[in-house]
């Protein structure tokens, strides 16, 4: 569900000004400032009528956070049609059914294929001929499912990649699946992300639950500014860390001395730590919270970037990153034409 307007309303194009983006940023507020000050001149009768087309604006604004309310809704309700889907999907990854040959035939273009021959074209000297070929395909029939699915789909993707760290990596490997779902509550709108494991030696949960919030109210001081639902809170489920297994935090002893006696004492701290599993531990705080400090909100916001990229991207789109076919729509890339290499310039994929 993409949520978010991108306001170009004030943007200068690139080739507008060359001294930098901070003197764009200066005349766009001079601009600005001369526009306010340009509209305090007019007469009072014609501001009158412009307060009418705010008020206008604002009744436009009510109709539109009943038209996102009516589409997270519909959102909801397809996606109960998803579940037969994501659910099939995970008897495959978990080897609980084989797919048929004729589920297990790809009838469309081969991208996996085309992109190894792409890439080391781009990146390395064709004459490496160790580059030239995949390699010989290992055939193990007693594989089952497939193997790490979800571990190495975080791991491809940027966006999840960059939070893994190393003692993260054998407690992903029991990520049996991720899942979304919605709050059936009238009115409420919030999802969920879940995400399963199998059991393990770290924690006792089998699932764990982050909820996100959305406020799609209009702000009661100024509608104006609504543009939308946003994420405002996330609220996770409990993990129970068996001892000593808490990636997330690492001890480190400190022996202390004392000022006057010779007495030497050992403490213990408790640090936080890097790790993939402090996406489960957001900032109790929410958006809405008038005393929210810049750094919160700024956690805050890159928590709710990551929730929504895992709901509406890495959970329908994970064999790609699995397999990196996965390719940003934002992102320039190079076109690719059949029987030809990829010495055209790029364009810019449009959606």
């Amino acid at each position: 569900m993409g949520y978010g307007h991108k306001d170009t309303s004030g943007e200068v194009a690139s080739g507008d000004h060359e001294t930098g983006s901070d003197n764009s940023f200066e005349d766009q507020n001079e601009n600005r400032l001369q526009i306010l000050l340009d509209f305090a001149k007019l007469p009072e009768s014609v501001k009158r009528r412009v307060n009418a087309l705010k008020n206008i604006l604002v009744e436009y604004k009510s109709v539109e956070s009943e038209f996102y309310h009516e589409i997270f809704e519909l959102e909801k309700k397809f996606r109960d049609r998803f579940v037969p889907l994501l659910e099939k999907r995970n008897g495959i990854i978990s080897g609980a059914v084989d797919p048929t040959d004729a589920e297990a035939t790809w009838n469309y273009v081969n991208d996996a294929e085309a992109l190894i021959g792409d890439l080391i074209k781009q990146n390395f000297d064709a004459q490496d001929e160790s580059l030239n070929a995949v390699g010989k395909i290992e055939e193990n029939t007693d594989v089952k499912g497939i193997p790490k699915f979800w571990l190495k789909v975080l791991l491809h993707a940027p966006v999840t990649a960059e939070m893994i760290v190393d003692n993260d990596q054998p407690i992903l490997e029991h990520l049996t699946d991720v899942r979304v779902t919605y709050d059936n509550t009238d009115r409420k709108m919030s999802f969920s992300l879940n995400f399963y494991f199998s059991p393990n030696e770290y924690f006792k949960e089998r699932v764990i639950t982050k909820t996100y919030f959305f406020d799609n109210n209009l702000p009661a001081e100024n509608p104006l500014l609504y543009e939308g639902p946003r994420i405002v809170r996330a609220q996770v489920s409990p993990i129970t860390w068996n001892p000593g297994k808490n990636v997330t935090v690492k001890f480190v002893k400190k022996v202390k001395k004392h000022k006057n006696r010779k007495e030497v004492r050992t403490i213990t701290k408790e640090l936080k730590q890097d790790s993939f599993f402090n996406f489960f531990y957001p900032p109790p705080e929410s958006l809405n919270d008038e005393d929210l400090d810049e750094e919160t909100e700024d956690l805050l916001e890159e928590d709710f970037r990551i929730g929504s990229f895992i709901r509406d991207t890495l959970i329908p789109q994970a064999v790609l990153f699995f397999t990196g076919e996965y390719e940003d729509s934002d992102r320039p890339h190079t076109k690719r034409q059949p029987g030809k290499g990829n010495d055209e310039a790029p364009e810019c994929n449009q959606s």
